[in-house]
């Protein structure tokens, strides 16, 4: 009974099949009153209106840290500090908490292609498969009129996969599968989700923090929709007023039906450490070819080791500063991830990812630098 009520109100309805006129999909769910919009666009107009009503916006300024108090303490690369009554962290996975909150996040590597399409070889929709890991479906009209298909998923633990090559392959040959007048894909791209166990975003408190610290994390993908519900729950509860979503979203929660999946998750990360007592990847630098990486054993130290194509070599502690795991190479983006809880890194060792809030370490200068 509870289920047809929320169907009613939500509106959703079963249906035999999506509409897919070449592939029989199988039951399906349709969602009515569905929006699409150009997120760019979106996040320009925000910032337009935000800087309009007095509002200040610093590009290139990495905060390093942040404490709470009487005052929030905002500390920026170069040492200059900002004070204000609250703070907000909406980084999508927050670099100023180590445990409370990133035991019940994980971070995944997602795949996306784009390629054209005939207007009238598909319903204009958005399409989400639950296989697993999942697909999905969007469309997108280009300057010149036509339309662009974009399939993304084959989704897997950062850090824990280097077959990107094998992941477009497969989303392709899903995508054709199911859209047969599908074009030449022009676009091949990846990027980074951080999920919750149950799904929703944590926006509120730092559980752990002081009362001034607040953080929107976990998007689960849904970036723009959870980002415009922070915007909307956050300054009630800067302000201290109560408001009806805070307790589901509250970073604090914990939900017994999602334990399975957080525990799941928390062994995964904790098996990403047995790689601190595992072999180096090679035996000499001379086995890693330019524009490769590798991670290198000496004693009891583990480095990660980029040959650039002009044959210089640059070392780093392969330990990830967030919680010391073992990074891995990504030859798909190169770059160095970190398998335990989703710290990313260029091949000069500055983090683009967090949680990790600071580089990984040079290698010390006595090490071994043969080539």
């Amino acid at each position: 009974m509870a289920a047809s009520w929320r169907a009613g109100i939500l509106g959703v309805a079963p249906a035999a099949r999506a509409p897919l006129a070449d592939f029989d999909t199988g039951p399906a769910v349709r969602y009515p009153r569905q929006a699409q919009f150009h997120p760019l666009r979106y996040l320009t107009a925000l910032a337009v209106a935000f800087e309009r009503l007095g509002g200040r916006i610093f590009c290139g300024s990495r905060v390093k840290d942040v404490k709470g108090g009487a005052e929030t303490r905002i500390r920026v690369q170069g040492g200059h500090l900002i004070s204000a009554a609250a703070a907000v962290v909406a980084t999508n996975t927050p670099f100023n908490d180590r445990v409370v909150v990133q035991t019940k996040l994980a971070s995944y590597r997602t795949y996306a292609i784009a390629a054209p399409i005939a207007a009238d070889a598909v319903t204009r929709a958005l399409y989400w498969d639950l296989e697993v890991p999942f697909h999905y479906v969007r469309l997108q009209t280009t300057p010149d009129g036509g339309r662009v298909l974009i399939a993304g998923g084959e989704d897997h633990k950062t850090g824990q996969a280097d077959d990107s090559a094998g992941r477009f392959a497969r989303l392709e040959g899903w995508a054709r599968e199911r859209f047969p007048a599908l074009g030449t894909v022009s676009h091949r791209w990846s990027g980074q989700v951080v999920n919750t166990a149950d799904g929703l975003a944590f926006i509120g408190r730092n559980p752990g923090d002081a009362g001034n610290i607040f953080i929107v994390a976990g998007d689960c993908g849904h970036g723009l929709t959870h980002g415009t519900i922070a915007g909307m729950m956050l300054p009630d509860l800067i302000a201290g007023r109560a408001h009806p979503w805070a307790g589901l979203y509250a970073p604090g929660r914990a939900h017994a039906r999602s334990f399975k999946k957080w525990a799941g998750e928390n062994l995964n990360a904790a098996a990403q450490y047995t790689d601190l007592v595992l072999p180096g990847e090679v035996r000499s630098l001379r086995d890693i070819a330019p524009g490769t990486g590798a991670i290198v054993r000496r004693g009891l130290s583990k480095f990660a080791v980029y040959r650039a194509p002009d044959g210089t070599i640059r070392e780093f502690s392969a330990r990830c500063p967030h919680l010391g795991a073992v990074v891995c190479w990504n030859s798909g983006e190169r770059t160095w991830d970190c398998p335990a809880h989703g710290s990313r890194f260029d091949t000069r060792g500055c983090v683009l990812n967090g949680p990790a809030s600071s580089n990984l370490h040079p290698a010390k200068a006595d090490a071994s630098t043969a080539v």
